[in-house]
């Protein structure tokens, strides 16, 4: 009777490691670990900053840990926590891990369960900054202090091991945590339909409940939406106005350095603002996660009281990856650009390039000389931090917010091919070029800090006014 247990629980066995096999959402050890080691030895390869922030004796240790934790098959959302994971040790916010074809149809064959509520992430604190759950109480700014009697420390802690970020930065970690905060949230601890949550009122009550997502009303569902007029100056990335009044203000908010039109977009508001003879410009980064570097450049061309430069380096090998890469037209293409105008040397296995903006090059007739306030954020990254550091060293701004999550030296980006994984078919987006500021500062390893720094807790999150914009208007009618 015992022998026959044993066959009977090695069929099933054998069965259920066939249905594993064939289950399109579970990767197989043998299939990981050879993906694993070819990212591993093509990143370390082709990124020109592993080694920066962490050590080879650091990555030689990670790299074990990782491959013990192979062995077992994996669900694709478990094996990509564990490439994430890993990645969080290059420290460079544009490394990301992309989903295959596959995983992203098999993901959205079925409906998903999500936690319902979006947040805010600061000062080691959850805050809720919408409200989908069916209860009331959990308004703008409520503190949220554990769910599914997971503390929210833990969360954070968590978040904070799979989100990559420059230097590490926990600036950049809570915005994007933040902003991923559900997907974040099931991928570590499995979808939920209903959350017990702990929480703090703005009375500063304590409280617990269990919520589940808002019904929605189905009448509704298809009201149309209006359509915002879109024309030059209101734009999906980009917004500029001169104020009522005067005030003899200007407001320019870029949400993304990747304009319609962008060198005219540019031309038309400086020529504007300086035809009203505007003494203050308010530059609003906030959210703005990066775009064209050359569209960033130019900016900076209107606002930089002096002559400024840039400058990028690179590996002299190349792509090392070219039968396993997509978008190489492109990345030959941009590459190919930039030898032939960055003033390319070589020195010690890497290319440096140079790009300078003379005096020729700067704005005259429409420069602006007058005060400008640069508002950032935890969101404000890549070609947006560009900006920042250089309204704040070359312009003499004022810089009003949060830590940008990007670093104030520069990070690594301009050109980021993805190199698929053979058999998982997941992608890793890897940049290849160091991207540096030429500015005289040190690489302190953090994002750009404000010289005002405004406040995150419940009752400015909670508040309808912007905070950051009505400081701005208080300093401005001091100085008048």
């Amino acid at each position: 009777m015992q022998y026959l247990k044993s066959i009977i629980l090695g069929l099933l066995f054998l069965i259920s490691t066939h249905l594993l096999a064939q289950n399109d959402s579970i990767y197989q050890p043998n299939d990981m670990i050879a993906d694993f080691n070819y990212m591993h030895k093509h990143l370390h390869l082709n990124h020109p900053g592993v080694y920066r922030y962490t050590s080879k004796q650091t990555w030689d240790s990670i790299y074990k840990i990782t491959l013990n934790s192979l062995k077992e098959p994996l669900p694709y959302v478990k094996y990509r926590l564990v490439l994430r994971s890993y990645l969080n040790y290059v420290k460079c916010g544009h490394t990301q891990v992309i989903p295959s074809k596959k995983s992203l149809k098999l993901y959205n064959k079925r409906k998903h369960k999500s936690i319902p509520f979006k947040v805010i992430i600061a000062n080691d604190k959850i805050f809720v900054s919408e409200n989908l759950s069916n209860d009331s109480d959990l308004v703008k700014g409520t503190e949220i202090t554990a769910i599914n009697g997971i503390n929210v420390s833990s969360i954070i802690s968590d978040i904070y091991h799979i989100q990559n970020a420059d230097a590490g930065l926990n600036s950049m970690k809570n915005f994007y945590g933040a902003s991923q905060f559900a997907t974040y949230y099931n991928a570590l601890y499995g979808e939920d339909s209903v959350f017990k949550i702990s929480y703090i009122k703005l009375n500063g009550d304590t409280q617990t409940a269990v919520i589940s997502e808002r019904s929605i009303d189905k009448n509704k569902k298809n009201i149309l939406k209006v359509k915002s007029n879109r024309n030059l100056f209101n734009q999906t990335f980009a917004q500029f106005r001169i104020c009522e009044g005067d005030t003899q203000t200007a407001i320019l908010k870029i949400k993304g350095f990747q304009l319609n039109n962008g060198m005219k977009f540019y031309s038309r508001a400086f020529e504007k603002i300086k035809s009203q003879d505007i003494k203050y410009l308010i530059l609003d980064l906030r959210g703005n996660g990066g775009g064209s570097i050359v569209e960033a450049a130019e900016l900076i061309s209107y606002l930089s009281k002096d002559t400024f430069s840039y400058g990028f380096c690179r590996g002299t090998q190349g792509l090392t990856y070219k039968n396993h890469a997509r978008q190489k037209s492109m990345y030959y293409f941009s590459r190919t650009l930039i030898d032939l105008f960055g003033n390319k040397r070589e020195e010690n296995n890497q290319f440096y390039y140079h790009f300078g903006y003379d005096k020729k090059s700067l704005k005259k007739d429409k420069h602006f000389n007058g005060v400008i306030f640069c508002l950032i954020d935890n969101g404000t990254f890549s070609a947006a931090s560009f900006v920042a550091a250089y309204v704040k060293h070359k312009s003499d701004g004022i810089i009003i917010g949060q830590e940008t999550a990007g670093t104030e030296s520069g990070c690594y980006a301009v050109n980021t091919p993805f190199l698929e994984l053979p058999n998982t078919k997941n992608f890793i987006r890897i940049p290849h070029y160091q991207f540096k500021h030429k500015l005289p500062i040190k690489d302190s390893e953090r994002g750009i800090l404000p010289q005002i720094e405004t406040p995150i807790n419940s009752q400015t999150i909670n508040s309808e006014n912007d905070e950051e914009i009505d400081l701005i208007w208080k300093i401005i009618f001091e100085k008048n």
